[in-house]
């Protein structure tokens, strides 16, 4: 069956004029899918963040591997042409060889596997536990697997469908390419999606998870007698707005929504509090949140900032180092309403990169 007789699209102007979008040439399509794919991950799968391209794995190599917005790791088979039984042979072998692997080989694999399109993750254990609110890639598994392709044959669909009923994770993506006026235009076709009680399943299981490292670090600060400013720390931070909060050992790391830069690079870190073993909270600003209101970071005379490499955030082309100061519960006091300007500030700027308008 041809693209043309898959999906019909047409254009409707404002006279009412209908006009029939043509399907683009299949090998222009087929040539720029996989850089099309690498560099916007959002057409694959809403909130996935793509860890590695071309990763080499046992038997050959992965075309894109991602981890989806729950923290689940995704492998992605694209084909350029129609999709196959030996497609889906292919994904099952490279989906069985990662789901054989334990966490800390998994992310072996994944470090230092960034392209141009990808960046570099030295640090994958760090990076997933702010990433996907685990403090370890527990939740890794099971892998998902996903076939995408300009097409798939009646056998491959067949296969994939019996699959998916008997609980595997697998999915089919069909994408098809038209021209109107010079642009092209991509479609998109789910085609079997995976059931979904597993991962119900998974999600009951990392909520769990993050209670139980959440009442970890309550009783850890209690312990050391820095609950109280902790918790001070917390609120008054909550008031500047609505976050995304996740329990680390020793306090919480806060989240806004993700910008992408000119340049391709993605950010989803604001700042995260903690509190340290000399009874002191520790607020630390990650590269990005310099970098947005960097003028305010280095005027403000208060109290110090101290630098340090950041183990996960990325940096930008302006700041390298992520910011972090430390107070006691006076110190907090007298200075907490300089320290929350400051993270409005950054809220603000944020959500305006966030918006495009930045």
């Amino acid at each position: 069956m041809s693209v043309a007789d898959e999906i019909k699209i047409w254009t409707i102007d404002s006279s009412g004029e209908v006009l029939s979008v043509e399907p683009t040439d299949r090998t222009k399509t087929e040539q720029s899918l996989e850089d099309t794919l690498a560099a916007n991950p959002e057409m694959l799968m809403p909130g996935l963040t793509l860890v590695g391209r071309q990763t080499p794995i046992s038997g050959g190599y992965l075309d894109l591997l991602g981890v989806d917005q729950n923290g689940q790791i995704v492998v992605f088979e694209l084909k350029r042409g129609t999709l196959t039984r030996e497609a889906v042979a292919q994904v099952i072998d490279y989906g069985s060889a990662l789901e054989s692997l334990n966490e800390n080989d998994i992310a072996s694999l994944i470090v230092k596997h960034g392209t141009l399109d990808i960046e570099d993750i030295d640090d994958f254990v760090d990076w997933y536990s702010q990433y996907s609110d685990e403090q370890q890639p527990a939740s890794l598994k099971p892998v998902q697997m996903v076939l995408v392709g300009l097409g798939i044959d009646d056998n491959a669909t067949r296969m994939v469908d019996f699959l998916a009923n008997q609980g595997i994770q697998i999915t089919l993506l069909t994408f098809y390419g038209y021209s109107y006026e010079g642009k092209t235009f991509l479609a998109k076709q789910v085609r079997i999606e995976p059931v979904q009680k597993e991962a119900s399943r998974i999600t009951l299981s990392r909520q769990e998870r993050r209670k139980a490292r959440e009442k970890a670090a309550i009783e850890r600060a209690r312990t050391l007698g820095v609950e109280g400013l902790l918790n001070a720390v917390i609120e008054n931070f909550a008031q500047l707005g609505p976050h995304r909060w996740s329990p680390l050992t020793d306090g919480y790391t806060l989240y806004r929504t993700q910008i992408k830069l000119p340049d391709g690079n993605r950010f989803n870190g604001l700042y995260s509090i903690r509190f340290t073993e000399d009874k002191r909270a520790r607020i630390t600003f990650s590269p990005m949140a310099v970098h947005l209101c960097e003028e305010d970071f280095r005027n403000t005379k208060a109290f110090e900032f101290f630098r340090e490499p950041p183990p996960n955030f990325p940096p930008t082309d302006r700041v390298s180092d992520q910011w972090y100061c430390l107070f006691t519960e006076n110190e907090w006091q007298e200075h907490k309403e300089i320290a929350l300007g400051l993270a409005s500030a950054v809220r603000k700027e944020w959500n305006k990169a966030a918006r495009g308008t930045g």
